[in-house]
């Protein structure tokens, strides 16, 4: 039995649809990769989240040793995909570069956990 891999094309397609504009059907239960930013709790302030599709593939026949799972980190950390898909909001990946360096040049970012008020703090440029 050959067990190929899945095409990465067609697994970040609801991703980059989603964040080309298209209105795609979301399912709360089947987590698609891509770039994503939530919030940890509400009010609080944006955190990065990826969500990717591990294949570990022989380098030499190009079929799966063990199989696919998806993977996430979310603020640094990893967790479980179906815990941050609920809530996450399809991101560009340079939205998403510019989110996981936040928390360490912004003191107020750094608290992920709780409420913020963005009104009282100076502008944040990129």
């Amino acid at each position: 039995m050959i067990r190929q891999p899945s095409d990465l094309d067609a697994a970040y397609s609801w991703w980059r649809r989603s964040v080309a504009g298209e209105r795609v059907p979301r399912f709360e239960d089947e987590p698609m990769p891509g770039y994503y930013k939530r919030r940890m709790v509400r009010g609080g302030p944006f955190v990065p989240v990826a969500i990717w599709l591990e294949q570990p593939i022989d380098p030499e026949t190009g079929e799966l040793t063990a199989p696919e799972e998806l993977r996430a980190i979310a603020n640094g950390r990893p967790v479980d995909p179906m815990h941050v898909w609920a809530y996450a909001r399809p991101i560009s990946e340079s939205e998403y570069d510019a989110l996981t360096g936040v928390r360490e040049r912004f003191s107020e970012m750094a608290a992920t956990h709780v409420a913020v008020d963005l009104g009282a703090m100076a502008p944040i440029r990129p």
